[in-house]
């Protein structure tokens, strides 16, 4: 009854908010002018801010994909048919194309473009910036709607179309590469004239040393990422970009250079559609951590009334199970989520108030680009260690977590020791393993991404990992007796007939079709072109 309370508001308030956006979606496009007098750098702050979505997080992120990972489940355990997507997904379409972060980073170079010669001189790093940020955008997107609008998009106001044709998804690969690939030459070339860079305005690396810099690696990094999404469809191109892209010196090389959103402690509100209230941990994370001493398990929950540890069962029969009742019904018995992991100013109710901590978003971390590399070895794509890159990758997972606790200021909170990590490293299952290289590779990996559960889902997709019979073990779903099947993709709906671009968007639905794993618009068991079978 709770959730019906809370739904029903944020769905008309959506909706009005939707016609509000579109009408001010529209004038902008209309109206060139609307911008005369903007900082650019204003508007990388504005999209870098909106980039996160409250409600993406409401129904993506803790009632879907976190679910579908196993890192939780609500606190009755998942519902027989949790595996369904409603229209209440697929948030980050909206927040490209109808928020902030499409059209603000659009307008950058635009904006540039009016000022003076020595002006737009000095402002070349911000641009290539901005293309890199858009970039990662498109393709986050485009992972699980396949072909987009990008090309022709957000050009309508400086006389581009109102009605832009969707970019097939292994074209829009292409061209993002191409352009990060520029924008990382461009941030490397020496400029004639001193740069002006975001600044404290770069809720990324603004406050890094070298802002530059770290958008160059952050650059090359986001290049092997999607590269790795060619790894069914065309190898010898994702060999080629990954050979290309390692030749050059500049690479992540500690947990510093992750890219993340740095955010205040009331960002993303512990109140609001952020509150990661109601949820607890999922059963086989727990049951792994503990068999492994993994110190990330104070990290991402909390101890229960009885100082343990205790997971919710994932499979909603097993859930369901009168055996198992006693977890579902005795009070605190089920550990919750680490809370102020995610909204660092909730309240534990312990008397001491709201958190006052630092919330953070990460976009790549430097673990995950240890994992893409471990796995490029493991596979022979490339020459590196495949056991040296994992290592490094577990140590930066961990220790960017540990960093997260503490900067979150989550209560109590013990720091990890590095006799901790050692004995990780040694015990038994997590001590590199070749023959199960990339088995190994990928459950670290999707640890990692606890708080990038789309990123999970996609390696899930591509490698397999996690599975039922892996070192991190899944439970099978299933409800009813019957084995449910985790979606694939986001269900597509069509525009309005009405709509200008609907003939752009049928266009590109039924060329999407023609891929025989993609099925129809509106099923999420289909697959977009770059998760073939």
């Amino acid at each position: 009854m709770k959730l019906y309370k809370l739904i029903i508001p944020v769905l008309a308030f959506s909706i009005l908010q939707s016609s509000c956006k579109k009408e001010t979606f529209v004038k902008a496009n209309i109206d060139p002018n609307v911008l005369y007098g903007v900082d650019p750098a204003d508007q990388f702050q504005a999209a870098a801010a909106g980039s996160q979505d409250d409600f993406e997080y409401y129904y993506d992120v803790y009632r879907n994909e976190m679910p579908w990972m196993q890192y939780l489940t609500g606190s009755s355990g998942n519902g027989n048919n949790f595996t369904g997507i409603g229209s209440n997904f697929n948030y980050r379409y909206s927040k490209v194309f109808y928020g902030r972060v499409g059209p603000y980073l659009s307008d950058i170079p635009v904006l540039v473009s009016k000022m003076s010669a020595d002006a737009q001189a000095a402002r070349v790093y911000e641009i290539n910036i901005a293309l890199i940020f858009k970039a990662f955008y498109a393709f986050y997107v485009s992972d699980i709607n396949g072909s987009i609008p990008y090309t022709q998009a957000f050009q309508a106001r400086y006389g581009g179309t109102l009605t832009p044709v969707y970019d097939r998804q292994e074209q829009l690969f292409d061209t993002l590469d191409l352009q990060i690939k520029s924008a990382v030459a461009t941030l490397k070339t020496p400029q004639t004239v001193t740069q002006t860079l975001f600044g404290a305005k770069d809720p990324f690396f603004g406050s890094s040393a070298d802002e530059a810099a770290e958008w160059i690696k952050a650059g090359n990094a986001l290049r092997l990422k999607i590269a790795m999404r060619l790894m069914k469809r065309d190898p010898a191109k994702l060999k080629s970009i990954a050979t290309e892209v390692l030749a050059d010196a500049n690479q992540m090389s500690s947990v510093a250079d992750t890219w993340m959103l740095n955010v205040g402690s009331t960002y993303a509100d512990g109140s609001g559609n952020y509150s990661p209230n109601g949820f607890v941990a999922a059963r086989p994370m727990v049951e792994f951590f503990k068999a492994h001493a993994d110190p990330r398990l104070r990290v991402f929950y909390r101890v229960n009334k009885d100082s343990d540890y205790v997971g919710s069962y994932t499979s909603p029969d097993a859930a369901h199970s009168p055996a198992n009742a006693a977890l579902y019904t005795v009070a605190d018995t089920l550990s919750a989520i680490q809370h102020r992991l995610f909204t660092p100013n909730f309240d534990e109710m312990d008397g001491n108030g709201a958190g006052t901590g630092n919330g953070f978003f990460p976009f790549l971390t430097y673990a995950e680009y240890c994992f893409i590399r471990a796995e490029l070895g493991a596979r022979n794509i490339t020459s590196d260690n495949a056991a040296t890159w994992y290592t490094k990758g577990v140590i930066a997972s961990i220790t960017f977590y540990d960093q997260r606790a503490t900067a979150a200021g989550i209560s109590n909170y013990v720091a990890v020791t590095q006799t901790e990590i050692n004995n990780y490293l040694a015990s038994t299952g997590i001590v590199f393993d070749a023959s199960k290289a990339v088995e190994q590779i990928a459950c670290q990996a999707n640890i990692d991404f606890y708080r990038q559960p789309s990123e999970a889902w996609a390696w899930w997709k591509r490698t397999g990992y996690p599975n039922s019979t892996s070192v991190l073990q899944w439970e099978v779903l299933t409800s009813n007796g019957s084995v449910l099947t985790l979606p694939r993709r986001a269900p597509l709906f069509n525009l309005p007939l009405t709509d200008a671009n609907y003939a752009n968007q049928q266009a590109a639905f039924s060329d999407m079709e023609k891929d025989p794993g993609f099925g129809q618009p509106n099923d999420p068991s289909g697959r977009v072109w770059w998760d073939a079978e």
